[in-house]
């Protein structure tokens, strides 16, 4: 995957390269969270001065099916983040299975969000204007932390906590997500456009097995946000932006179509869009010659998504 990446990076414009890592310690947000360190991936703007302005910040997610990946997979996002919010663009590395399983990574990512607002003021962070994106098994996450989020905010007094009282997220942006493990690969595979540009089952199984070797968690909301109750997802979700991107040839379509519906439904409002004749990870794939310009179209139209969130003029166009 390594190699994939770094032809994928070859492409120009190349993606940028995050401007410094800091570490977040996990486990003392909340008690029930795995204690441990979480490395964050800055990217921040050109126009970056903490004294003059508090920044919205684009909290990001890679994917890997919860068990390979790097913060660093996701440059060519941050880069169009970059140009089209100035947003400050922070990527998590979150602890990875098998060593790690569920629901580590959700608790890593709810965890990367209150550091960043207990520590706004050092990071030059407006922690009333925060956004989620993720892609495959981030953009799971970027429906996940925010459900587990609420839920610690529900059962903490918020004097022992404060930075769960003063972060807000505004905005999501999810890219071909898995959304409920309650349905098996087999029959997601066999019932999908083009079974055979699905994901090999080698790899689904071993990445279903490394993330969720307990079955009896696939219906805990925190692992499906499809088996979330509705006002788990009415109190913990973003009411006016939310951008669901899925991929025709994925075996995960169905599923993102399916929210996507069940949020309208909810109140919410939600920019939904099938990517045509795309796979999964169909922009990440390791073209070193050219960018996919489907890819670049997806990234551009979650970027207003976000500009209307965060409450940003357009600042490249699209």
């Amino acid at each position: 995957m390594k190699t994939g990446f770094w032809f994928h990076s070859l492409a120009d414009p190349q993606p940028p390269n995050y401007t410094f890592v800091r570490c977040c310690t996990t486990g003392i947000f909340h008690p029930g969270s795995t204690k441990g360190t979480v490395s964050l991936y800055f990217y921040l703007p050109q126009d970056f001065d903490p004294k003059r302005r508090r920044y919205p910040v684009v909290v990001n997610f890679h994917g890997g099916g919860f068990t390979i990946g790097s913060a660093t997979d996701d440059g060519r996002w941050a880069s169009i983040v970059l140009k089209n919010t100035a947003a400050i663009f922070v990527s998590v590395e979150y602890r990875l299975a098998p060593e790690y399983a569920f629901p580590v990574a959700v608790e890593d990512g709810c965890d990367a969000v209150l550091h960043l607002a207990a520590n706004c003021e050092e990071y030059g962070i407006d922690p009333r204007r925060i956004a989620l994106s993720g892609f495959s098994a981030g953009a799971n996450l970027a429906f996940t932390v925010p459900l587990m989020l609420n839920c610690w905010r529900n059962r903490t007094d918020s004097k022992d906590c404060p930075a769960l009282s003063s972060y807000k997220i505004i905005s999501i942006i999810s890219l071909y997500p898995i959304l409920d493990y309650r349905g098996d690969r087999a029959s997601k595979r066999a019932a999908c456009e083009r079974p055979d540009k699905a994901i090999p089952s080698i790899l689904t199984n071993l990445f279903d097995a490394a993330y969720m070797p307990d079955p009896s968690n696939i219906s805990s909301p925190f692992a499906s946000p499809a088996a979330a109750p509705s006002n788990m997802l009415i109190q913990a979700l973003p009411g006016e932006s939310i951008g669901l991107y899925c991929c025709q040839w994925d075996m995960l379509h169905a599923e993102g179509l399916a929210f996507a519906e069940r949020l309208k439904s909810l109140g919410k409002k939600v920019e939904y869009e099938t990517i045509p004749e795309a796979v999964h990870g169909f922009d990440k794939l390791p073209n070193p010659v050219t960018v996919d310009p489907k890819a670049d179209q997806i990234y551009r139209k979650a970027c207003v998504v976000l500009q209307q969130a965060l409450g940003i003029e357009t600042i490249e166009g699209f």
